[in-house]
């Protein structure tokens, strides 16, 4: 999710499912357009916008599988996998 405001102890985020507020105790205030790990109502980490960009991929590849959309191309959605400049069982 992405901050859109912080307030005392937690932040306004936007994400896949809408806008909710978000607990920031764990992370500490965060700057708008931050990128958070979110789960059950609570900020667990601070996302680079590369690794929420990733993260997002990877959730559409799981709703595109779950939908039964057909035939599909896993690495539509995990090209940075397969780049040739990727270090061996590094991040990409």
């Amino acid at each position: 999710m992405q901050v859109i405001a912080q307030r005392e102890f937690s932040a306004l985020c936007r994400g896949r499912n809408g806008e909710k507020a978000v607990e920031t105790l764990l992370i500490g205030p965060q700057a708008e357009g931050t990128w958070v790990l979110e789960f059950l109502g609570v900020a667990r980490e601070v996302l680079s916008a590369e690794d929420a960009e990733r993260l997002n991929n990877a959730l559409d590849a799981l709703e595109t599988l779950m939908a039964g959309a057909g035939p599909t191309n896993l690495e539509d959605f995990f090209s940075d996998l397969s780049a040739p400049d990727r270090p061996p069982g590094g991040r990409g």
